[in-house]
Order: structure tokens, then C-alpha cells, then sequence
């Protein structure tokens, strides 16, 4: 018996399809109208904790030290798409808002670019968010010398 080409075998390459990524998507959308001046749009693969490596978009400015971070990763159940706040000095992600999925790619990526945008806004103002070891109020401070350098505990 002759052995099974690839394409016959029930798992082959017959199986496999072509998906519709996040990247390709945001390559459709007007990014610029959607997001604030100044603010650099990007992609990136991601992952969460156990979960297989997913795609990225990313909100980044020079000025700020916090990107956002759009994707499906780290998503609620009722969730399509997740915002997440990342903090560049930190280490720590946040998020910042929940996409419901709708039956237009196009529509839910544009959802959580206003999202996204909407926390740039947010972040450049500087209204309040949960706070950081940037922006805390330390608990308690040591002075090191007569050199004015503190030591800040939180």
C-alpha cells in the first residue's frame, strides 16, 4: 500500500486555512482618525500568562511611559478584544476596557481603538488610575545623606 500524501491525511495541509488577524484588519481601518495626535500605532505578538501568543496592536508616545495594548488575548468571555493599559517602567499591564465582539471585524477594532484612544486621553491629562510606584504617595521615605537622595517605600 503506497504511503498517504499529506494533503489526504484528515490533519494535513487540506485542513489548514487562512485567518483573518488582527493586523489585518487595522491595515483597513483610517488609524489616524481614530487615534490622538502624537501617539505611534503599531503591532506586536503577545502572551498572557499560559495562553498561546496572540496579536497586538499598540499605542505608544515618546512622552509617556504607559502604552496601550489592543488584542484578544486576556479577554472576558463577552469580550472580543481587551484594552490594556501597559506600564513601561513598572512592568505591569492593566486593563483599561472590554470590546464586545460584533459581527464586523472592522467595527470591533474600531471600538477598541476609541476605547484605546479615549485612555490615551486620559493618560496624557493625567487624570487619575489606580496608582503606580510613579505616581504613589510613598508610605514611608529614608534621606541617604546630606545629599538630598531618598529612598521611597510603598
Amino acid at each position: 500500500m503506497p504511503p498517504t500524501r499529506g494533503e489526504d491525511r484528515p490533519n494535513g495541509l487540506s485542513a489548514a486555512r487562512t485567518e483573518r488577524t488582527l493586523r489585518d484588519v487595522l491595515h483597513e481601518l483610517p488609524v489616524d482618525a481614530l487615534v490622538p495626535a502624537g501617539w505611534r500605532v503599531g503591532t506586536e505578538v503577545l502572551q498572557f500568562e499560559d495562553r498561546l501568543p496572540a496579536d497586538g496592536v499598540t499605542l505608544r508616545h515618546p512622552e509617556y511611559p504607559r502604552d496601550l495594548v489592543i488584542t484578544s488575548a486576556g479577554t472576558g468571555d463577552a469580550e472580543a478584544l481587551a484594552v490594556h493599559e501597559r506600564d513601561r517602567v513598572a512592568g505591569r499591564r492593566t486593563t483599561v476596557a472590554g470590546v464586545p465582539a460584533s459581527d464586523d471585524d472592522r467595527a470591533t477594532v474600531e471600538a477598541a481603538l476609541r476605547a484605546a484612544a479615549r485612555a490615551a486621553a486620559r493618560i496624557e491629562t493625567g487624570e487619575a488610575r489606580g496608582a503606580t510606584v510613579d505616581d504613589a504617595d510613598p508610605t514611608a521615605s529614608l534621606s541617604t545623606g546630606d545629599d538630598d537622595r531618598r529612598l521611597h517605600f510603598y
